[in-house]
């Protein structure tokens, strides 16, 4: 009985030290060699501003702005106005995937202003 009992701990013993040891294999430097899924960050509009007005994400992430705030407002790139979302009407949002920084601006309320920022 007691050697029964012995095997079993060692059994036990030996697949803990197995599922140790495939658990640390990882590429080289613990790191995947997979490219992160692009992610979604959010900017509030609220009190008149872009909450936060200034935004770091990692490239080709989508920003989605969502309007908490009392009037319509929109998301137009500064200050070539090369792009621009519709009128984001209070409870609505509207989303945009960015490869490079850009700075941007509400048209319909020229003082709110905004950064989105790339990580490097």
């Amino acid at each position: 009985m007691k050697n029964r009992k012995n095997k079993w701990i060692s059994g036990v013993v030996l697949a803990g030290i197995i599922t140790l040891a495939a658990a640390g294999c990882t590429s080289p430097g613990g790191q995947n060699n997979q490219a992160a899924a692009p992610e979604k960050d959010t900017v509030y509009i609220a009190g008149m501003k872009f909450k936060p007005a200034e935004l770091w994400i990692n490239q080709w992430d989508t920003v989605v702005w969502i309007n908490n705030d009392i009037v319509a407002h929109d998301v137009t790139q500064f200050p070539d106005k090369t792009w621009s979302s519709d009128s984001i009407q209070p409870g609505q949002s509207w989303e945009k995937a960015f490869g490079d920084s850009v700075d941007y601006f509400c048209s319909i309320h020229p003082t709110m202003k905004g950064k989105i920022m790339i990580r490097q």
